[in-house]
């Protein structure tokens, strides 16, 4: 341990330690990643891929992106394995992106959800794009039997519109929503290195300083 160091800065370092372990614990780590059900059979391949475990800039910034819009997609019970296939296809950090999945979950899932379709269903509404393709009025805009749906009742075809729409809305509105939330992630990344870099050069000076100093010579 440096002696010179403030023990003051040197809580701080700790206090920083002590979170990113609390963090870390709840990622894939690659000594426990034959655990994982479905996933865990490709343990032994992907412990032989330095990319899924990099924390490099490269390997963590696309893992923040995917991971967030596959987290807040309606897809829950199959994200763990979409973001392993995505780790792979992107060549990007294995343990952030599983790890942000867990941000959907039992608890969270429904607030989540319900977010993300008000998100989609306004961004639809506002611009067009993503409403449902079947979609025919049902208060006599258009005749049924001018639709190619003349022996469905108003009421199921109603329906089927609501569905595709709704679908579409959650889909559209997960990706913009992951897509802000992988920025918020990011920022608070590159943040965090720039602090953290910054900190190591303080520190080295300091060393530098202390080590060039000349020493004091006896008093008479």
């Amino acid at each position: 341990m440096d002696q010179s160091e403030h023990p003051e800065n040197r809580q701080r370092r700790f206090a920083r330690i002590r979170r990113a372990k609390w963090m870390l614990r709840y990622l894939p780590r690659r000594a426990r990643f034959h655990r994982y059900p479905l996933i865990g059979r490709f343990a032994d391949a992907a412990r032989k891929m330095p990319y899924l475990w990099s924390f490099r800039k490269e390997d963590v910034r696309p893992a923040l992106y995917a991971g967030a819009i596959v987290a807040v997609l309606p897809i829950m019970g199959v994200q763990v394995p979409v973001a392993f296939g995505l780790a792979l296809l992107l060549r990007c950090n294995v343990m952030l992106l599983i790890g942000l999945q867990f941000i959907t979950n039992p608890f969270t899932a429904a607030f989540i959800y319900f977010g993300t379709y008000q998100l989609g269903h306004w961004i639809i509404g506002a611009s067009g794009f993503g409403a449902s393709g079947e979609f025919v009025p049902v208060d006599g805009g258009t005749p049924l039997e001018h639709t190619g749906a003349a022996g469905m009742e108003p009421v199921d075809l109603a329906w089927t519109q609501t569905l595709g729409t709704t679908v579409n809305s959650l889909v559209l509105g997960g990706i913009i929503a992951g897509a802000l939330l992988g920025l918020i992630l990011d920022i608070l990344w590159r943040n965090g290195v720039a602090q953290a870099v910054a900190h190591k050069a303080k520190v080295e000076e300091r060393k530098r300083r202390s080590g060039s100093t000349p020493p004091v010579p006896p008093t008479k």
